[in-house]
C-alpha cells in the first residue's frame, strides 16, 4: 500500500482546516480524506465526531463496491458470461472481433473455431474455416489489385469480423449461449508471432 502523500501536506493544517475537509467529503478525495482523519486522532483522539465521520465513509465505500459489483454482474449477463464452472470456456464475440479487426478474418476464425470445439460443433467448425480461409484470400486479392493498402484492408477485416460473431456464432453457438470467459493473452502472443514475419516480408518486398 503506497504511502498517503496528504498527512505530511496537511500537518499545518489548523483542527478547523481538518474538519472542514470532513464536513466537505465530496469535495476531497479519498487520500485527502483519510489523512484529515488520522491527523485529528492524533491531536484529539477518537472522538463522537470523528467516529459518525469514518462510519459515513465506510458505509459510502461499502455502497460504491455494491454498485460496482452490480455494474460488473450486469456487464456480464449482458455477454452471457457465466461464472459457473460448468460452463465450456469460449473466447468473447468482443475478442473475435478485435483479432479478426487487426490482425485479419482468419485469426478469429480461428478462435471461433476453438469455440465450436469446445461446444462440441464440427459442422461449424469446418464452415467456419472454409469462410475464414476464402474470405481473406478474397480481401488480399481484391486489395492486390486496387493497390488500396490500409483503409481497403480494415473495412474487410470489419466486415469478416461481423460475419463471424453475428452470422456464425448466433447460428452455430447460440445468441443466449453462456459461458465462461477465455483469456486472449495467449492468442495474441501467436498472432503477433505469425503477423510479424509477413509485415517483415512485405516491406523486404517493397
Amino acid at each position: 500500500m503506497s504511502e498517503n502523500r496528504f498527512i505530511e501536506k496537511f500537518q499545518h493544517k489548523t483542527v478547523s482546516e481538518l474538519e472542514y475537509i470532513l464536513e466537505n467529503k465530496k469535495s476531497y478525495n479519498e487520500q485527502a480524506i483519510a489523512a484529515s482523519i488520522q491527523i485529528l486522532k492524533k491531536r484529539n483522539g477518537k472522538t463522537p465526531e470523528l467516529k459518525s465521520v469514518e462510519n459515513e465513509i465506510k458505509i459510502e465505500k461499502e455502497k460504491k463496491e455494491v454498485a460496482r459489483k452490480k455494474i460488473i454482474e450486469e456487464v456480464k449477463k449482458k455477454n452471457n458470461i457465466t461464472d459457473d464452472p460448468n460452463a465450456p470456456e469460449l473466447h468473447s464475440k468482443k475478442v473475435i472481433f478485435l483479432f479478426s479487426a487487426i490482425f485479419s478474418t482468419i485469426f478469429g476464425a480461428v478462435l471461433l473455431m476453438y469455440n465450436m470445439k469446445q461446444t462440441g460443433n464440427s459442422k461449424g467448425r469446418i464452415q467456419v474455416l472454409i469462410f475464414g480461409i476464402l474470405y481473406t484470400v478474397v480481401s488480399i486479392v481484391i486489395i492486390e489489385s486496387l493497390n488500396v493498402k490500409t483503409n481497403l484492408a480494415l473495412l474487410f477485416n470489419f466486415g469478416g469480423a461481423g460475419i463471424l460473431i453475428e452470422y456464425f456464432w448466433n447460428k452455430f453457438i447460440g445468441k443466449e449461449f453462456q459461458y465462461r470467459k477465455r483469456s486472449w493473452v495467449k492468442p495474441a502472443i501467436i498472432s503477433v508471432l505469425i503477423t510479424i514475419p509477413l509485415i517483415l516480408a512485405a516491406i523486404y518486398r517493397q
